[in-house]
């Protein structure tokens, strides 16, 4: 997927329904996202047998409500990943933007921990401008994604255009005051 300089599209409905619910006061719910998603970085050494993406995942985070409504928005979450040869181990940290407008952001943190192919983690709204000021909320989120084997037999610096994988968060709690 090529990365574009634009601003993002129109964020998914789940905060549309959320900001409607309540005009006046706190509004909270539960929903499923999925976000499946396609990369692109860069692969370096950085100790013996250790290696670290450094890139991006850009894709669609697809959202169900309790309700059973399904929506879409663009997400766009840089990410640093380090993989273990020895022991086949992965950690990954990142943040994520949520665009609605020039205006309306939201944004997360995402960490997780696992086996090459499988990583394990929080995902966890941490702000946001506009309608979305003060947006907060978190979910347990499994990644899966073969970044671990496109890894393997790259030289320093690689460049990854292909990386693809999903990122799923079933019960993510929001909060919008």
């Amino acid at each position: 997927m090529t990365i574009r300089t634009s601003p993002l599209p129109a964020l998914t409905a789940l905060f549309i329904v959320i900001t409607c619910s309540s005009a006046a006061s706190a509004a909270s719910t539960t929903i499923s996202a999925i976000i499946s998603w396609q990369g692109q970085g860069q692969i370096f050494p950085v100790d013996v047998g250790k290696l670290r993406f450094l890139g991006v995942l850009e894709g669609i985070m697809y959202v169900e409500t309790a309700e059973g409504a399904m929506n879409e928005a663009f997400v766009r979450c840089p990410i640093v990943q380090d993989i273990d040869a020895a022991d086949q181990s992965t950690s990954a940290k990142g943040n994520c933007v949520i665009v609605d407008s020039p205006e309306d952001s939201a944004f997360a943190e995402m960490t997780c921990e696992g086996v090459a192919g499988f990583c394990i983690g929080e995902f966890t709204l941490t702000g946001g401008t506009g309608r979305f000021s003060g947006v907060s909320g978190s979910g347990s989120m499994t990644v899966r994604s073969p970044v671990h084997a496109l890894a393997a037999d790259l030289t320093d610096g690689t460049l990854i255009h292909a990386a693809a994988g999903i990122l799923q968060i079933p019960n993510l709690e929001v909060d919008l005051p």
